[in-house]
């Protein structure tokens, strides 16, 4: 039998001990929500966009990470999350809901 060059390539990838740079739990969980909209995910009042960045830059500080809002198109707030310099996830905000999703 013989190994070849993808055999072995996939055979580190398998048994390899990678891992990504920063603990899942700093980045936001899918589906979780800031403090716009309540535990319910539901606003009654759609918040004002210096209301939905300034909540989304508390969420992400109590984590230790920055935030650089991109844009609002509509009910979205886009942003990318940063941690010492390095872009590590890019979020969506639903300012109806107060839910919070990665696009990656």
């Amino acid at each position: 039998m013989k190994i070849g060059v993808f055999d072995l390539v996939l055979f580190g990838l398998i048994f390899s001990s990678v891992y990504a740079e920063i603990d899942a739990k700093e980045i936001s969980v899918y589906g979780d929500h800031c403090q716009l909209c309540g535990e319910y995910a539901y606003c009654r009042k759609q918040p004002t966009y210096g209301q939905a960045v300034s909540a989304l830059r508390s969420y992400y500080e109590q984590r230790g990470l920055q935030v650089l809002v991109l844009k609002q198109k509509a009910r979205f707030l886009e942003a990318e999350i940063y941690k010492g310099g390095c872009i590590v996830d890019r979020v969506l905000l639903d300012l109806k809901t107060g839910r919070i999703r990665s696009t990656y």
